[in-house]
């Protein structure tokens, strides 16, 4: 989806600034807490750009298109790998992300409440702007391989 809204976004919206935060920056948040959410520990995150992620301030570089859609596929791999070897006794173990809730299973919802509000952020200014949102359900590459 966040994928979607990346390829539908014109070059000449991607940095608007009279729009804050400008699009790519809400598509950078978002990413960025998806994976800092799947991490072990908040104290350890490492940033994966020198411009560091914070919607309230005007970024002194902007990333493209093309280093945030590999910043996706590495955060799609990286959450395959988690939720493959997940275990019922560590969804409900401790979460040392404690603002999000006692158990990974809250931090693992939490996750997913904040990047579907974000998509709904970027969705809003694609079809503010006059472009078709990104759709809220697609069929994923991988199912589409085991299909065909």
């Amino acid at each position: 989806m966040i994928e979607q809204a990346i390829d539908i976004c014109s070059d000449s919206l991607w940095a608007e600034k009279t729009h804050q935060p400008q699009f790519w920056q809400e598509v950078y948040h978002t990413i960025y807490y998806l994976d800092f959410y799947l991490g072990t520990n908040p104290k350890k995150h490492q940033e994966r750009f020198k411009c560091k992620e914070n919607l309230k301030e005007k970024p002194e570089k902007t990333l493209s298109k093309a280093e945030l859609l590999s910043y996706l596929e590495d955060v799609k791999e990286k959450s395959q790998e988690i939720f493959e070897r997940l275990t019922t006794i560590e969804i409900e173990g401790k979460n040392s992300f404690w603002w999000t809730g006692a158990t990974l299973g809250h931090r693992l919802i939490y996750n997913l409440r904040h990047s579907q509000h974000h998509m709904g952020k970027i969705n809003l200014f694609l079809r503010t702007n006059g472009l078709e949102p990104s759709k809220w359900v697609i069929e994923s590459k991988a199912l589409k391989k085991k299909t065909s």
